[in-house]
C-alpha cells in the first residue's frame, strides 16, 4: 500500500542523493558503474566482512553509516535482509531494494518470511523481494545486482517488469531506446506496478510507461492510476506474460502472481487506452517511437521509399492497424512530378526512385509537399549502415525527412528491414531533433499503428463528460447461497431494466392451454424451475405449437419426464438477422465481465465474443460489437437484411445496467439467445439465466 509517507520515500529512492549497498564483492562492478556514471551524490557501502571495495570505505554496519540513505540496494540472503529492515526503518531511510529471493514465490516458509518482510519494512519504500533492482539512467544510479549498461538520458520511458533478467536485458540494449528508469519489482510485496506509475506520472521527464506483467495485484487501484496516465497523454505499454496455461502457471511460480485471464486483461488494457505488444522488442520501439516522435494526430500516413517492394510492404503492414494512406492530391501530384522522371509513379508511399538517391534538395521537396496535406505522420523506409563513418546516401534523406517535419509541422520516424542496418550515433542525433530512427519494419508499424490506437482511445475519453465510471470497483466477496432465478422471473427482472423480453405466461401445467390461446398460436412452451437451467439439454423446450391439443400433450410429456408443475408459454420469436449471446460474470480480480458475441446453440463452436468490463459506456458496446465476425451479418449480409444495431446496443446496456445494480449479489447472468431482428423491429431475449446470492 502507497501511504503518504511511503510515497514521499519512494520519491526519494528514484531520485537519490545517497545511496547505500549492502553486501558482498559481487556488487562491486555495479558500485563502480554508479561512480564512473557521474553520480554526485553520496555512495556507501556495508560490509562487516572487508574494509573496502570499489575504492569506497566499507561500513560494518547500517548503524554506522554517516546519514541517511535515500536508497538502499540489500544483496544479503532473506534472513539477514529481513533483520536489517528495521534498522533502516528506524533511523529514517527512503527506499529499499530487496535483492533475496525464497520468498512466497517458493512456497514452504517463503510465505511466513515475506509476511515477515513487510512488517518490518515499516514506512520503507520497499522494491522486490526477489528482484534485480533499479536502473536509474537519469542520474546515472545502478542499484541492481548486475551492472547495468544503459546510457544517460535526460527524459524517456519509465520500464516496470516483473523479470529481473529481462529488465537487466533491457538496460543492456543496442536500440538507443530512452530508458529514464529501469525498475525490477519482483513478487510486489510492498510495491506493485501501480504505485510506480502512480510516483512518476507527475514528472515531466517521463515519457510514457513500459511493463512487463506477469500479473497485477490489484486491478482497481491499477485502473485508476492507468486513467491518471491516460488523462496525462503518457501511454502505458504492455507484455502481458502468462498468455497459455502453462505460461499462468510459470508465472505463479516465478513471482507468486495470478496471472488471470487474458481475455479480462485485454479488455483491461482496451478501456484504458494501454498499448499491447507481443515481444520485447515491440514494447522497446514503441516506447522509442512515443518518446522521440510522439502521438500522431491521426492515422495518415505519408510513407517514402526507395523501391516498390518497400511500398507493398508499407501498405501490406498499414492495414492490419488500420494505417490509412490518402493519395497526393492533383496539386501536390504536379508539384512532385517536377522532380521525378517521367515514367515514375507518384503515389503514396512514393517511391522517390534511385535517380534522387542521396540528393537532400530535391528529397527535401518531395517529402515537404507530400506531408503538406492529408498527413498525421511522415515514415521513411531505408537501410542505413551500422558505421556512423559509412555515408551509403541515406543521411540525406533521413536530414531531408527531419527537414521536412519541421517545415510543415508534421511527425516524422524512419524504420527499415533488418534492425542491425542503423547507427547508433545516427539515432541519438536524430532522436534528439523528433526524428525516431525505430529497428525493423514489422516492430517500426507496429509502434506506429497501436501508438495511434492509443491517440484515439485518449481523445474518445477525454471528450465524455465523466471518466469516472472507467475505474474498475473494488470488488467483494458474493455472499453465500448462491441460488438460480426460473427464467419468468428472470425475464421480468431484466424487462425491469428496459431488455425486451416476450410477451409471455408463467402458469400452471394445467393452464398452458388457455395460455396459449390468449397469446395467440404458434407458441413455444418451456419447462419452468429453478434447477433445471439448461432447458434443450433435457427436452425442456417444444417449439411451434399450432394448437390447444399441441400445448396440452407437451406439459403432459414434460411433467411425466421431469416432475415440474409450472410452464412458460411465449409466442414463436420470428425469424432474426442473428442471435448473439450476452453474459455477465464475476471475476475475483476484475470484478463483473460482460461479454458479448455469436449466440445460440453453436456458442461454443463459434468463440466469436468480445469482453467489456463493468461499468461499460455505450461507445465501448457499439465498438466491441463491430470487431465481431457476427457483424458482417447484422450489417446485411449478401443481401439478407440489416439487424437492429442501434437496438442490439440499448440491449447490452440494459443487461449491464441490471448487472451494476445488482453488483453485489449478481453471480452469473447470461441471455442466450438475443434474437437482433430487422432494422426498427428491435430485439427478444428469447432465454435468460440469472444466478444470485
Amino acid at each position: 500500500m502507497l501511504t503518504e509517507i511511503r510515497r514521499k520515500n519512494l520519491q526519494r529512492a528514484l531520485n537519490p542523493r545517497s545511496v547505500c549497498y549492502v553486501g558482498g564483492s559481487f556488487l562491486e562492478m555495479t558500485i563502480r558503474g554508479t561512480l564512473e556514471s557521474g553520480f554526485d551524490g553520496d555512495v556507501w557501502l556495508v560490509n562487516p566482512k572487508t574494509d573496502e571495495m570499489a575504492g569506497l570505505p566499507c561500513f560494518k554496519s547500517v548503524d554506522d553509516l554517516p546519514g541517511v540513505p535515500d536508497a538502499t540496494f540489500i544483496g544479503v540472503n532473506r534472513t539477514v535482509t529481513n533483520a536489517t529492515l528495521p534498522r533502516l526503518n528506524a533511523m529514517g531511510a527512503g527506499g529499499v531494494i530487496c535483492y533475496a529471493a525464497g520468498y512466497s514465490e517458493i512456497g514452504g516458509d517463503g510465505p511466513e518470511l515475506e509476511e515477515d518482510l513487510k512488517a518490518s519494512a515499516g514506512d520503507l519504500a520497499l522494491v522486490g523481494p526477489n528482484c534485480y533492482g533499479i536502473a536509474n539512467q537519469l542520474q546515472g544510479v545502478s542499484l541492481m545486482a548486475i551492472p547495468s549498461d544503459g546510457l544517460r538520458v535526460k527524459r524517456g520511458c519509465a520500464f516496470i517488469g516483473q523479470s529481473g533478467s529481462l529488465c537487466h536485458a533491457v538496460t543492456r540494449n543496442a536500440r538507443s531506446a530512452p530508458l529514464a528508469y529501469v525498475i525490477s519489482c519482483g513478487n510486489q510485496a510492498v510495491l506493485d506496478i501501480a504505485d510506480y506509475i502512480d510516483v512518476l506520472i507527475d514528472d515531466p521527464v517521463i515519457t510514457c510507461f513500459a511493463l512487463f506483467v506477469e500479473g497485477l495485484p490489484d486491478i482497481p487501484r491499477f485502473s485508476r492510476i492507468a486513467l491518471r496516465a491516460l488523462e496525462a497523454g503518457k501511454p502505458i505499454i504492455a507484455l502481458k506474460s502468462g498468455v497459455s496455461d502453462l505460461g499462468a502457471s510459470m508465472a505463479m511460480s516465478h513471482t507468486a502472481s495470478l496471472a488471470g485471464d487474458d481475455e479480462h486483461y485485454q479488455a483491461l488494457f482496451d478501456r484504458l487506452g494501454i498499448i499491447r505488444v507481443t515481444t520485447p522488442v515491440e514494447l522497446l520501439e514503441t516506447a522509442k517511437f512515443v518518446t522521440h516522435t510522439g502521438v500522431p494526430a491521426g492515422r495518415r500516413l505519408k510513407g517514402f521509399t526507395c523501391s516498390g517492394g518497400d511500398n507493398e510492404m508499407i501498405a501490406d503492414l498499414s492495414a492490419p492497424y488500420g494505417l490509412e494512406l490518402p493519395q497526393p492530391t492533383e496539386i501536390q501530384r504536379a508539384a512532385m512530378q517536377e522532380h521525378m522522371q517521367l515514367y515514375t509513379s507518384i503515389s503514396n508511399p512514393l517511391d522517390f526512385n534511385t535517380t534522387n538517391w542521396g540528393n537532400y534538395d530535391v528529397l527535401l521537396k518531395l517529402f515537404t509537399e507530400a506531408l503538406s496535406e492529408n498527413a498525421d505522420l511522415g515514415l521513411l523506409v531505408i537501410e542505413s549502415s551500422q558505421a556512423h563513418e559509412e555515408n551509403l546516401g541515406t543521411r540525406e534523406a533521413l536530414e531531408a525527412l527531419r527537414d521536412a517535419g519541421k517545415a510543415t509541422g508534421v511527425p516524422v520516424a524512419q524504420t527499415n528491414h533488418f534492425s542491425e542496418n542503423s547507427s547508433a550515433a545516427d539515432r541519438e542525433a536524430l532522436h534528439a531533433t523528433g526524428l525516431t530512427m525505430m529497428q525493423g519494419m514489422r516492430e517500426g508499424m507496429g509502434a506506429i499503428g497501436k501508438t495511434c490506437t492509443f491517440g484515439e482511445r485518449q481523445q474518445t475519453v477525454m471528450a465524455r463528460d465523466s471518466r469516472d465510471d472507467l475505474a474498475i470497483p473494488a470488488v467483494s466477496p458474493l455472499p453465500d447461497g448462491v441460488h438460480a432465478l426460473d427464467e419468468w422471473a428472470g425475464k421480468q427482472a431484466l424487462k425491469a431494466h428496459g431488455l425486451p423480453v416476450p410477451d409471455g405466461r408463467a402458469v400452471a401445467v394445467g393452464d398452458a392451454a388457455l395460455a396459449a390461446d390468449e397469446i395467440g398460436f404458434p407458441v413455444t412452451l418451456k419447462v419452468l424451475s429453478d434447477t433445471i437451467l439448461h432447458k434443450t439439454d433435457v427436452s425442456g423446450v417444444a417449439l411451434n405449437l399450432a394448437d390447444a391439443a399441441s400445448v396440452e400433450a407437451a406439459a403432459t410429456d414434460m411433467v411425466s419426464r421431469l416432475g415440474i408443475d409450472r410452464v412458460l408459454v411465449e409466442p414463436m420469436a420470428p425469424k432474426p438477422v442473428a442471435e448473439l449471446i450476452i453474459g455477465v460474470t464475476r471475476s475475483e480480480q476484475f470484478g463483473q465481465v460482460l461479454v458479448v458475441g455469436a449466440g445460440g446453440v453453436l456458442v461454443e463452436l463459434y468463440k466469436d465474443a468480445e469482453c467489456l468490463l463493468l461499468p461499460v459506456h455505450e461507445d465501448d458496446v457499439r465498438a466491441a460489437i463491430g470487431r465481431l465476425k457476427i457483424a458482417r451479418l447484422l450489417g446485411g449480409f449478401r443481401g439478407a437484411p440489416r439487424g437492429d444495431l442501434d437496438a442490439l446496443v440499448a440491449a447490452v446496456i440494459a443487461v449491464a445496467r441490471y448487472a451494476t445494480d445488482h453488483r453485489d449479489t449478481l453471480a452469473e447472468l447470461e441471455i442466450n439467445p438475443l434474437f437482433v431482428l430487422p432494422e426498427g423491429e428491435g430485439v427478444v431475449a428469447v432465454d435468460a439465466l440469472i444466478r444470485e446470492a
